[in-house]
Formats: C-alpha cells, sequence, structure tokens
C-alpha cells in the first residue's frame, strides 16, 4: 500500500473525487458550506463531520459533497477521515502475533464450562416468504441479474422455466424445437387449455 489510506479505501476516494467536481460550494461560514448539484443541495459542517446525506457521520468517512467542501478550504482529505480507514491501523492490527488454537483434543475446558447446556435461541418466524437476496449499502452499485440460459432478468439458469435462447449473430432466437407446443393441436403460441381446434380435437 503506496497511500495513508487502505488499497480499498483510497479506491472509493478517487471515486468521490471525481463526482465532487460536478458540485457548487457556498460557504455559509468557516466550517458550515451547502454543496449543490442539479436541483439538489446539502448542508456540510466540517467542524462536527457531518453532512445531511448522513453518509459522512455514518461512516466517519468523507461523501463526495464533504470532499467538495474540504478542497474549498485547501484542507486535507486524509484528517478528515477515521483511522479505521488508514494503513497505519491495518498494519498495527496485524503486528501482535496470532497464534494457533491447536487441536481441540488439546484444550483444557474448565469443567463448570464444558457441563453448560447452550440451547438454541428461541426465535420466531417472521410471516411471509424469506429474503433471498441482502440490501445493498449506499456505496455498493445494484447489478440486475440475468439468466444464462433465456436471458431475462430476475432469476438464474437453475430457476429457470423458460425455453433456451441461441444466439445467431448480434440477436437471439428461440428454436422451434423449444418453443411450447399444444398438445392437442401440436401447434405454437398456445396451450390446449387455449387451444381453438380444441372441440375438433377432441371429437
Amino acid at each position: 500500500m503506496r497511500h495513508q489510506l487502505t488499497d480499498a479505501s483510497h479506491l472509493v476516494m478517487l471515486q468521490r473525487v471525481e463526482k465532487c467536481g460536478y458540485m457548487t460550494v457556498n460557504p455559509v461560514d468557516w466550517n458550515i458550506f451547502s454543496v449543490k448539484r442539479s436541483e439538489k443541495q446539502w448542508t456540510v459542517d466540517l467542524a462536527r463531520k457531518t453532512c445531511t446525506c448522513n453518509k459522512f457521520q455514518m461512516d466517519h468517512f468523507l461523501c463526495s459533497h464533504a470532499l467538495a467542501a474540504a478542497r474549498e478550504r485547501n484542507l486535507d482529505f486524509i484528517s478528515l477521515c477515521s483511522d479505521y480507514y488508514k494503513r497505519q491501523t491495518l498494519i498495527d492490527a496485524y503486528s501482535v502475533p496470532i497464534m494457533h488454537v491447536g487441536h481441540p483434543s488439546s484444550w483444557v475446558v474448565p469443567s463448570d464450562i464444558a457441563e453448560r447446556v447452550v440451547l438454541n435461541p428461541k426465535t420466531k418466524r417472521q410471516s411471509g416468504r424469506p429474503m433471498e437476496g441482502r440490501h445493498a449499502s449506499s456505496s455498493e452499485r445494484t447489478t440486475t441479474q440475468s439468466c444464462r440460459r433465456c436471458g431475462q432478468s430476475g432469476h438464474n439458469n437453475r430457476r429457470c422455466s423458460n425455453p433456451p435462447l441461441i444466439n445467431e449473430g448480434p440477436s437471439r432466437i428461440v428454436p422451434e424445437e423449444y418453443r411450447h407446443k399444444c398438445s392437442l393441436c401440436h401447434e405454437v403460441g398456445h396451450n390446449k387449455q387455449t387451444c381453438p381446434h380444441k372441440e375438433t380435437a377432441v371429437k
């Protein structure tokens, strides 16, 4: 790591520095600034390390609005970040040797601990279908999942019930043998419940 911040934090900082170049900063006093972009507006307090977007005080890391305000005052960006994101903090965390725990057979467990019975916590399952994914944080980019089998979004190839697609040049075409056909008249585009030849086929 060649910077004062860790590599991951330094990358986030560069992305937010690029964003703050499109913002207009108007000072209210020595520490408070009004930051605007298009029709949106935020208030940054560099002394309290707060911003109305709430990222600055929650992450203890400069948001793009705070970066624009700090650049207006020619302040050092690193001094406004928490030590948690700094390279030296990461180095100090691993400066002490971490000993291995050894095999469980060699562990010395007190009798009062070994005889203690730990039951599973009493939990109540929430109503409704459980969430399959997780909520993304504010710094993550949300991506839409697409199926490799049919090309549609919202599911993957393991849960796909659609016919597969084949590539023919720049477009995708469903081959005739994979398309759903009516079991009565064997035509494409409907099933036996909506078949227009249902009465004829039954006779």
